[in-house]
């Protein structure tokens, strides 16, 4: 459109309607300011933070500032909302905004109500849902039918013009109906993945005129009837907005995954009024955090199915039931106060502490050790891991998995090849240029074929011994939270036997890289060694970007301490770990590249992480993990005399099972017990897990290796 202009745009195809061309006529002239990454999803964002004011000045009129923010909180930081716009950058939240600000400006001005009204409809049909709410505010306000005609008018006139510039053929009127028709017959089919009614019935079934007129009269009577169950409520305009987009996505036939959105909005302002509608919320919250999930994949990855059919059909059954369960509430005035919610929970909070205090604890029977017996097992634990770890490490003598990224490119780096550092150049056959991760590994690898030489015991014998590195700093951390020193021993002892651990720390990758590095950043933050602590972490931001997921951790270690506001911290925080991830790349400067080929170096591994659309099959979802459903085949050998030789990275059963058994029980305890330090490890294990359920990438079972640790 930059380039050719409006008029000649629907010439080719496109089911968008003008409204969001003008959108993406924006972006194209800012598009060379601004990274594509972050452009295609601005508008979106934008969205979203203009919605989460608009919540904010709906509730803070009736409920007070501090509602207010938590309303607009609870919208802002949905995580169904980050996906669809932050991750997905799709356009349903333009629907939302201009949604909710159609009702917010009608006491300021029905002019601009209309124009937002008509803007929205003009995005996306979706938006026209409204009218019914609109209707119903014009009643109640009794309107005269000059200010409805004006409303109506200026509304048509807006949505009408908004077609003009791409009117190439024909009359008006019959291109509207054309670009109208094309965008709603697009996808004739009752569920285009959309976790609702009809998906009860597969997905992708040809609709037809029956299955849409049954739709429209079932929605139709649910807004009627909750038209005149909330005639008198101060906020029934959102009450029904609430309810017209949950039953619209629920019933009517054409729904894609994403068209559940605009409900939110509503949703978190009547949550605000009424507690009792916070179960919608964030039930709708979770069902369509999975059904985005399932149609990301099933776009982007073949048609795979991520879920089972019962639990498509689960989802789908909780849906319908949560709009049954907003319809009963408007039905029966169904009503909760949260001061007797937040009674409830202090009641339920004073029990548990009651009972905590005057209950038998059953502890385990304390394990004494003598510093000498505990040295000795420290040191067994660690020659295990040592042996176990270079044991005829340099079978197999060849590149295996990714080693044929990791480990050659630390060979072209050895000899000072430029080619190690140019994303463009093709490789051998059989191999790749390893430049989407930091170079801290590889140059790893690099020293230790210098010492070893050129030959696989020689790249992967720095990982092998950071592997054992990380057992240590494992019993060094234990011991130092819970100040025992039998929980340190215990805690190394089960990294050694870890298979994950010990399969990760015996290739030439940079995974045993970054897990050292972070633990001993962490280390040696709680020994408050902040300027070691800084440097450790540039190094292991230099291994792998996710150790980014260790600052959560050291804040929380920050917030601990009595003197937080120390000048230096600060300072070795800020510029250490830049200053270390920069030197890195010191032998790529050396090779004649300059900041140029650096920074288009970390724009590639940005679009690389977040765009890669790949298959493997040993490929998994993130959830999968703790479950161990997908270990990985690394190495397969060729059959010699009816034997074969593999290399297979799985966990530890027990350590994994067990562990998220555990975690579970000690979350648990750790909140009814106020115990922070078993809260905190909980927290580690969460923050280095839980973000790879966002991850747009391919996904594999050893990038749980932070987190599976602390099982």
């Amino acid at each position: 459109m930059v380039k050719d202009g409006f008029k000649i745009f629907y010439n080719s195809w496109s089911d968008y309607l003008p409204g969001y061309l003008y959108v993406l006529y924006f972006l194209g002239k800012i598009r060379n300011f601004v990274p594509d990454v972050v452009l295609y999803k601005l508008p979106a964002m934008l969205a979203d933070l203009v919605t989460g004011y608009l919540i904010y000045r709906i509730l803070v009129k009736t409920k007070g500032s501090r509602w207010a923010i938590i309303g607009a909180g609870i919208y802002l930081f949905n995580p169904a909302i980050l996906a669809n716009s932050s991750l997905w950058g799709q356009v349903d939240s333009l629907t939302a905004l201009t949604s909710i600000l159609s009702i917010y400006l009608i006491p300021f001005s029905f002019i601009l109500s209309a124009i937002s009204l008509a803007v929205g409809t003009l995005i996306k049909p979706q938006t026209a849902f409204m009218l019914p709410v609109i209707l119903v505010i014009m009643l109640k306000e009794r309107w005269n039918v000059q200010k409805v005609f004006i409303y109506l008018l200026i509304g048509m006139a807006i949505f009408v013009t908004g077609f003009i510039p791409f009117w190439n053929h024909g009359n008006l009127t019959s291109f509207i109906y054309e670009r109208l028709g094309l965008s709603l017959n697009q996808y004739p089919y009752t569920s285009v993945n959309a976790f609702n009614f009809w998906g009860l019935f597969e997905f992708w079934r040809p609709d037809n005129i029956y299955y849409q007129i049954g739709g429209y009269i079932l929605v139709s009577f649910l807004t009627l009837f909750a038209c005149f169950k909330l005639w008198k409520k101060k906020q029934a305009p959102y009450y029904l907005s609430a309810l017209i987009f949950a039953a619209s996505f629920m019933f009517f036939t054409r729904m894609h995954e994403r068209h559940l959105l605009p409900v939110f909005a509503p949703l978190a302002i009547i949550a605000i009024e009424n507690p009792l509608f916070l179960i919608p919320y964030l039930g709708f919250s979770l069902t369509y955090m999975a059904n985005l999930y399932y149609a990301y994949v099933w776009i982007t990855d073949n048609f795979r199915q991520v879920f089972s059919d019962f639990a498509i059909k689960l989802l789908e059954v909780i849906n319908i039931g949560l709009v049954v369960f907003i319809f009963y509430s408007f039905a029966r005035n169904l009503r909760m106060e949260w001061g007797k919610v937040i009674l409830t929970a202090n009641k339920f909070i004073h029990g548990l502490k009651k009972r905590n205090a005057t209950k038998v604890r059953v502890k385990l029977p304390k394990i004494s050790i003598s510093p000498q017996k505990a040295k000795l097992f420290l040191i067994l634990i660690l020659m295990f891991a040592f042996v176990t770890r270079t044991f005829n490490l340099g079978s197999p003598k060849n590149e295996y998995f990714d080693e044929v990224y990791h480990a050659f490119t630390a060979r072209v780096i050895l000899h000072g090849d430029s080619k190690a550092w140019e994303w463009w150049n093709t490789p051998p056959a059989g191999f790749a240029y390893e430049w989407t991760h930091p170079p801290i590994a590889k140059l790893g690898m690099v020293l230790g074929m210098l010492i070893f030489g050129e030959n696989s015991f020689g790249w992967r014998v720095p990982g092998a011994i950071l592997g054992v590195g990380s057992v240590f700093l494992v019993y060094l951390l234990a011991k130092e939270l819970f100040k025992d020193e039998t929980t340190g021993l215990l805690a190394a002892a089960a990294l050694s036997l870890d298979g994950l651990a010990l399969v990760m720390s015996r290739i030439g990758m940079n995974d045993s890289y970054i897990l050292l590095f972070a633990l001993l950043s962490i280390y040696l933050f709680m020994k408050q060694r902040d300027f070691a602590s800084a440097l450790s972490f540039g190094l292991a931001l230099a291994s792998k970007w996710s150790a980014i997921w260790a600052i959560p951790i050291l804040f929380i270690l920050w917030l601990r301490r009595k003197n937080k506001f120390k000048l230096s911290t600060f300072i070795y925080f800020l510029f250490l770990p830049i200053t270390v991830y920069l030197l890195s790349y010191l032998p790529m400067f050396l090779t004649g590249h300059g900041l140029s080929i650096w920074w288009g170096m970390q724009k590639q591994m940005w679009w690389y992480h977040t765009g890669l659309r790949a298959t493997h099959p040993y490929t998994s979802s993130w959830w999968t993990w703790p479950l161990l459903i997908r270990p990985i085949y690394l190495y397969t050998s060729q059959e010699i005399g009816g034997m074969v030789a593999r290399i297979y990275a799985m966990g530890n059963p027990l350590g994994f099972w067990f562990g998220l058994t555990s975690v579970t029980i000690s979350a648990v305890f750790a909140f009814a017990e106020r115990n922070k330090k078993l809260g905190f490890v909980i927290f580690c294990y969460l923050i280095f897990f839980v973000p790879w359920a966002v991850s747009p990438r391919i996904m594999f079972l050893y990038h749980m290796c932070c987190a599976g640790l602390l099982n």
